[in-house]
């Protein structure tokens, strides 16, 4: 089972190994990527500003894949 990051400790370690962050609102994805920085307000995470008011879940997760094509 998954635990939602929440404490300063949990974000700080997502910026010091790099892991990426996957944000969830009311049990859909809103957003994802590297944490920036972060506040007692609010985390940045990618480029999008969430609050950490209870709204917001965030979960350490695999980047998403993507195709490349070949030539």
């Amino acid at each position: 089972m998954m635990k939602p990051l929440q404490w300063d400790c949990d974000f700080f370690d997502a910026i010091l190994f790099g892991r990426y962050v996957m944000v969830l609102r009311e049990g859909r994805m809103v957003g994802g990527g590297m944490v920036a920085e972060f506040r007692d307000q609010d985390v940045v995470v990618g480029r999008k500003r969430f609050p950490r008011d209870g709204t917001h879940a965030f979960y350490f997760a695999p980047p998403p894949q993507c195709e490349i094509p070949e030539n």
